[in-house]
């Protein structure tokens, strides 16, 4: 009787401990205080440390700074500050793992970053309140969306995207004309499209996106309409679809709430679904099975756009085979969630709480899998002692 007695608290200890690698799923695990007002996030290629564009929308004093996060122990491994930094907004980090560049919102440049050493080396020059940054396959251009400056066209006026050559680190060619405010940018996986969001105006029905041929730099103007203040767009890693939020109006009246799905074959919108207040920030899994949204969580709560008030938000699950939002609905987040991003392993996702200087840290359900596999000697260990006690109780 003993004997079977062990065997079964032993198994009863496997279960439960089981459950509560899974109940960690879907969660946010930790927590990383980083600088003011956190916007952009991108992860290195090996997963190992994250870089976030601190915006500095309180206008502190150095306050424009890129955090590095380790990403390991989830911790704050280093601030980087350099004078070419103004309103850093977005981060993006090319394939090689070598360099980062930094969309600076409130000027004319981007910076780029040495990863190995963690300081700034240079600027790319030319730009008028740049907000979005992707580059193609082969390494050698990027394309950077012009939102639009004070010092320039002022914010939300910009209609152009330029092309860098980024073995000169140079705008090259004349600038391509887009829908006005253009707020983000993907490209997709083969090299071939850059789909531009056009926030114009937040109202709803007026946002747009432009469609850029990367062969020969024409561009299909407005190629396709509907969306109401689109601010990110994602495109799955097969090529076939889109997935863009529609964060409504910077005014915060209207309130988006949808994200806007587009065949890259049609070029149409071909689904509508219903998130939280403000979707923001979207990320597809690296096996494209699942997108994860920020909802940003801002409103006026008191007549005639008085008392802006940030809550906190949540991030939506949307299975992308189906199309349908799925449970959880992921809370323990910061206030106003902004960006999110997965890591190239698929093991967690990284939002940034714009209101309250953080990054939360979700485990996603790969990590699961992947502690299975890391312990699985242990595992199987277990599994022939297992069988061994089976084996002597029925003696």
């Amino acid at each position: 009787m003993m004997k079977k007695s062990r065997t079964y608290t032993l198994g009863l200890l496997l279960f439960w401990s089981s459950l509560s690698w899974a109940d960690n799923t879907n969660t946010v695990i930790a927590t990383i205080g980083v600088g003011d007002t956190p916007a952009g996030i991108a992860v290195t290629p090996d997963s190992l440390f994250a870089y976030v564009a601190n915006n500095n929308n309180d206008g502190l004093p150095n306050g424009d700074s890129v955090s590095v996060l380790n990403l390991t122990h989830n911790t704050l491994q280093q601030t980087i500050h350099d004078s070419s930094f103004n309103e850093p907004y977005t981060i993006t980090i090319n394939a090689a793992g070598t360099k980062a560049y930094v969309t600076n919102s409130g000027g004319s440049t981007v910076t780029i970053i040495d990863i190995a050493s963690n300081a700034a080396i240079g600027t790319i020059s030319g730009f008028d309140g740049p907000s979005g940054f992707v580059i193609t396959p082969d390494g050698n251009h990027a394309y950077a969306n012009n939102y639009g400056s004070a010092g320039g066209v002022g914010s939300g006026n910009g209609t152009t995207v330029r092309v860098v050559d980024l073995n000169t680190n140079a705008i090259v060619g004349s600038p391509l004309t887009v829908g006005r405010a253009p707020a983000a940018l993907a490209i997709t996986p083969d090299g071939a499209y850059v789909y531009v969001v056009s926030y114009v105006d937040g109202n709803l029905g007026t946002g747009t996106i432009s469609i850029i041929k990367t062969s020969d730099n024409s561009v299909q103007l407005n190629a396709i309409l509907g969306f109401s203040g689109p601010f990110a767009i994602a495109i799955t890693p097969n090529g076939k679809y889109a997935y863009v939020t529609n964060f409504g109006s910077n005014n915060f009246s209207p309130v988006g709430t949808t994200v806007s799905v587009v065949s890259i074959g049609s070029n149409t919108i071909v689904n509508t679904i219903t998130l939280g207040i403000q979707p923001s920030g979207i990320a597809i899994t690296p096996d494209g099975s699942y997108a994860y949204i920020s909802n940003y969580s801002t409103v006026y709560n008191g007549m005639s756009f008085t008392d802006l008030t940030s809550s906190q938000g949540t991030v939506d699950i949307l299975s992308l085979p189906t199309n349908t939002v799925i449970s959880p609905i992921i809370g323990g987040l910061g206030v106003a969630p902004d960006a999110i991003t997965i890591s190239p392993n698929g093991q967690f996702a990284y939002v940034t709480n714009y209101s309250s200087n953080t990054v939360s840290v979700i485990a996603l359900p790969s990590t699961l899998y992947n502690i299975n596999r890391l312990t699985q000697p242990y595992n199987l260990q277990l599994d022939d002692t297992i069988t061994k006690l089976n084996q002597a109780g029925q003696q």
